[in-house]
């Protein structure tokens, strides 16, 4: 593993928050939800249930439409024309909550790597470019924004691969051909996401990627990076 692959904080559901998740599924209501309870454990607990999550900064969107990746992963799944959508909470969560008015590119990851026993648990990585003036504080790039809930019928999952280095790895990473029309949404701010938001040079970054696709994430010595005010 890499120091920059961050885990989940260690937060187990309620009962109490278990039986109000149920209600919330039930009735496509996130006002149900209790107001202490984490929205990313929420989030996962839908995945649980076999449902696909989807982030966005847009609040109210009726469908999502089929449009052509633009990733710079060296596999073809991440290219593909489709409706991405995506099994871990907080990989949806760093696609709702980027500021598209301020970052001008994102690397993100969410990835488990095959172990003796079986897959690990997930890792995750969120670096943000901001337009403009380079910024010390990865989380003022963050905005409110939107999880989308998915039904999981016509989405394919993203195999796993071989990476150079670390071994068979798999991505919580689905895509649909079709439109897709969502469940319900849940309404997130940047203090729901619990762990550090790096910040890097676009250019630089960009460059670093064409010489060496496989050298994700391309860290710049001295990255800036920036901790949650408080453990969610």
């Amino acid at each position: 593993m890499r120091p920059w692959m961050l885990e989940a904080p260690p937060v187990e559901p309620s009962d109490a928050d278990l039986a109000a998740f149920g209600r919330v599924l039930e009735a496509h209501d996130p006002s149900l939800l209790p107001p202490d309870t984490p929205r990313w454990v929420f989030l996962n607990w839908l995945t649980a249930q076999g449902l696909l999550l989807h982030g966005s900064p847009q609040a109210g969107i009726p469908e999502f439409e089929v449009r052509q990746a633009v990733d710079l992963s060296p596999d073809g799944f991440s290219n593909r024309a489709g409706v991405y959508a995506t099994s871990d909470g907080l990989w949806a969560l760093m696609y709702a909550l980027r500021d598209r008015s301020r970052v001008a590119r994102m690397v993100n990851m969410a990835l488990q790597v095959r172990e003796e026993g079986g897959w690990s648990a997930t890792r995750s990585f969120l670096s943000l470019a901001p337009r403009g003036p380079a910024v010390t504080d990865g989380r003022s790039l963050l905005s409110p924004g939107a999880v989308y809930v998915l039904p999981p019928q016509g989405f394919e999952p993203m195999p796993p691969y071989e990476w150079p280095g670390l071994g068979t790895v798999r991505e919580p990473q689905w895509v649909s051909p079709v439109p897709v029309r969502p469940l319900f949404q849940v309404a997130v701010t940047p203090d729901d996401f619990p762990l550090p938001v790096r910040t890097h040079d676009a250019a630089r970054v960009d460059a670093l990627c064409a010489a060496d696709p496989w050298g994700f994430p391309w860290l710049e010595e001295g990255a800036a990076i920036t901790p949650p005010d408080r453990p969610r």
